[in-house]
């Protein structure tokens, strides 16, 4: 039996690996410039609305691309990190743009599917912590603990909507902006800090990508406070606002 890959890069790999890391690596940029756009416009307006279908494009791309290189290097923990953000991002989206159909199959889907990653995450947290480094493929426990606890709530939160029978109001708006506002912070992360060692060393200054990669959280947040706890929503264009719009 083969040892499984360690690591493959760009500079190292051919073919259709190397298209596979070129596709991820510019999907995620991507996902990086529209998500940081979209954070800085008017939730609900027309650029909002256009960086976030891009964001969700790219961000679904880059999660399924990190998903299988993970899984030709042997690293499952990095297998559920990028199905994670592509189930994130699917989900945020299809909260305020339902798909046509049985949203009902689709949505238990989604939540078995959320409650199986969870559980892989626990999982890999715990054998992280009989590691001599308590790290499981380069990530320290308390991360890999953190991510479970994430999407454990994602998806009691998937089965809450279910059996209500369907989310309105603040609790679906927050539901879409927690979503999002998460799935961009994995792509910071991984970028601002998990490849802090192939950006120039000029621009490894680490106050300043510590804070463009916790910059989604902040805004997480942020709108989690204003929404759920205020239950503000000035300054956002609602679905209904939208529609009367049209009317008028």
């Amino acid at each position: 039996m083969t040892d499984p890959v360690t690591h493959v890069t760009i500079a190292t790999s051919t073919g259709v690996l190397r298209l596979a890391l070129l596709a991820h690596f510019g999907a995620g940029l991507v996902g990086l410039v529209s998500g940081f756009l979209g954070l800085a416009v008017t939730k609900g307006g027309r650029v909002h609305r256009l960086t976030g279908r891009v964001f969700v494009y790219a961000m679904i791309t880059t999660g399924l691309m990190a998903a299988g290189i993970a899984a030709y290097e042997g690293k499952l923990t990095m297998v559920v990190g990028g199905s994670l953000t592509a189930y994130l991002v699917f989900t945020a989206v299809t909260t305020v743009r339902p798909l046509a159909g049985d949203r009902r199959a689709l949505n238990i889907g989604l939540m078995m599917a959320a409650f199986v990653l969870a559980l892989s995450e626990f999982a890999f947290g715990f054998k992280a912590l009989g590691n001599p480094k308590g790290m499981i493929d380069g990530v320290a426990y308390p991360m890999v603990f953190f991510m479970a606890t994430v999407v454990l709530v994602a998806a009691l939160g998937d089965l809450r909507m279910i059996r209500d029978g369907g989310i309105k109001g603040a609790r679906r708006l927050a539901r879409h902006l927690w979503r999002m506002c998460f799935g961009l912070f994995i792509a910071s992360g991984s970028f601002f800090l998990g490849q802090m060692k192939f950006l120039p060393k000029s621009l490894r200054i680490m106050p300043l990508l510590g804070v463009l990669a916790l910059a989604p959280i902040a805004a997480l947040l942020y709108w989690m406070w204003r929404v759920r706890v205020r239950q503000s929503l000035r300054g956002i264009v609602t679905i209904n606002a939208l529609n009367e719009r049209k009317l008028a």
